[in-house]
């Protein structure tokens, strides 16, 4: 990989740290950059995760998740620290919203965002407001580890500063044992995993860990101190899902004690219609978008409901057993929804935040 530095970039801490052990080139502008005049966007999606660039960042780095007043949201908070990811699935929505090719680390988080972030936590604090913050909403929040550690960073941070807030850490990756090792125990830190069966990881997630590396660094995790998640999303239809995924949830629950877990996600695929022409160019071996779809009320395109029930209710047997000990959710999907699959009436996306301030006020006074 390629690392590109800003002028206006350069004099910051992250970039300091991270020219001191990789080669660099320094440009006028992100703006100046030359890319290939000819490529469509499919072919410059791809051509960018050749290239890292160290940006200066004038935009807020703490703002809310980007769902939409038609499905229940859990109003989750985002620490926006980077753009794009090393990681290549063929479903990533970043192929699309991200029009600007390459991946592009913030020079100046811990000056300008790490500042931000304390003002939010401290202002959630006098207001007695518990927060749930993750930054694997642009990127991987790992798999950048080795040339920024800002999750590292944000570790060290939530350590001297103790908010009312939990921070969650979304990854693909495998995360070695040693990595855990460098911190204290904070089971407000909550390291979290996007799973999926073994045949989509293989198919469809290229570049990603196993699920049984996933897994495994779940239990590194709880041996260290901290917390875990899972968030089956998306839910892919294909000819075993409905036989594949409980197993893939089974082989979690047997693996990790459930008290460890905070909450595990759950939400089928879905996506604007014109990532489809991208990642169909970029992946012409992909299928999972040759089933029918309908558009929703965020216009993005779902699978019909009865298939989406049919999805999630592989796992509710499951669910049911578990549910007095692990807080389960849907992500992005509507009331019906939750009453047919988890028997849960809930009407508003203040109740699903309310269900997940419960877990995260539990760790806080933890």
């Amino acid at each position: 990989m390629k690392i590109l530095v800003e002028e206006e970039a350069f004099s910051y801490y992250l970039t300091q740290e991270i020219i001191k052990k990789y080669p660099y080139e320094v440009i006028p502008t992100y703006e100046d950059f030359r890319w290939k005049a000819w490529a469509s966007q499919a072919e410059l999606v791809s051509l960018g995760k050749r290239f890292l660039f160290l940006i200066r960042f004038k935009g807020r780095f703490f703002r809310d998740c980007p769902g939409t007043k038609n499905y229940l949201c859990c109003g989750y908070k985002i620490f926006h620290f980077a753009e794009g990811c090393l990681f290549d699935c063929t479903y990533c929505i970043l192929q699309l919203y991200l029009n600007r090719p390459g991946i592009k680390l913030w020079a100046n988080v811990v000056e300008d965002g790490f500042q931000e972030l304390e003002r939010v936590l401290n202002n959630a604090r006098k207001e007695k407001r518990v927060l749930r913050i993750g930054t694997g909403e642009f990127a991987d929040s790992m798999v950048l580890e080795p040339f920024g550690g800002v999750s590292e960073k944000l570790i060290n941070f939530w350590e001297t500063l103790n908010p009312f807030a939990v921070l969650e850490l979304k990854t693909k990756a495998f995360i070695k044992e040693n990595y855990f090792k460098k911190f204290k125990s904070d089971p407000k830190i909550i390291f979290a995993w996007s799973l999926n069966t073994p045949f989509i990881i293989n198919t469809e997630e290229h570049g990603t860990s196993s699920l049984e590396q996933r897994i495994e660094s779940a239990r590194y995790a709880i041996k260290h101190g901290f917390t875990v998640a899972f968030h089956f999303d998306p839910i892919i239809f294909y000819e075993n899902a409905e036989a594949e995924y409980p197993q893939v949830l089974e082989k979690v629950l047997n693996a990790i004690p459930w008290e460890k877990i905070a909450w595990i996600s759950l939400g089928a695929l879905r996506y604007p219609k014109e990532l489809k022409y991208i990642a169909e160019e970029r992946f012409p071996q992909t299928s999972i978008y040759a089933y029918e779809f309908i558009e929703g009320l965020d216009l993005k395109k779902r699978y019909f409901i009865d298939l989406r029930k049919k999805l999630f209710q592989s796992l509710a047997k499951i669910i049911k057993e578990v549910e007095d000990k692990i807080t389960f959710y849907f992500c992005m999907e509507g009331e019906r929804i939750w009453e047919e699959v988890l028997g849960k009436p809930l009407k508003s996306s203040n109740q699903v935040c309310q269900l997940l301030d419960q877990v995260a006020y539990r760790l806080c006074q933890s």
